[in-house]
């Protein structure tokens, strides 16, 4: 059970679960789901979401205190700080 698709259909909610090989059926089922309509053409699930954690994907729980040898960012060192103004220049 590594992969679950919910949805809300008609205020109550439905859950499928999936194996981690089946990531495409998970995929496809999904889909149908946000695609399902009622008789009047309405859609019939007001939502839908995939959650997946993938075994081979996934490492040992919590952080670690390890960093690459080559890492030297800081947000405190992002290219300063803003620019005054009206509206302030941002980095984006």
């Amino acid at each position: 059970m590594s992969i679950v698709v919910y949805w809300l259909s008609n205020g109550h909610p439905f859950v499928e679960h999936f194996s981690d090989d089946q990531l495409l059926p998970a995929l496809a089922f999904a889909e149908a789901r946000r695609k399902d309509k009622d008789s009047d053409g309405a859609p019939l699930n007001g939502h839908v979401v995939m959650n997946s954690e993938l075994g081979d994907s996934v490492g040992k729980p919590g952080v670690s205190d390890e960093l690459p040898a080559d890492y030297s960012w800081t947000k405190s060192h992002r290219g300063g700080p803003p620019e005054s103004g009206n509206p302030p220049k941002t980095l984006a």
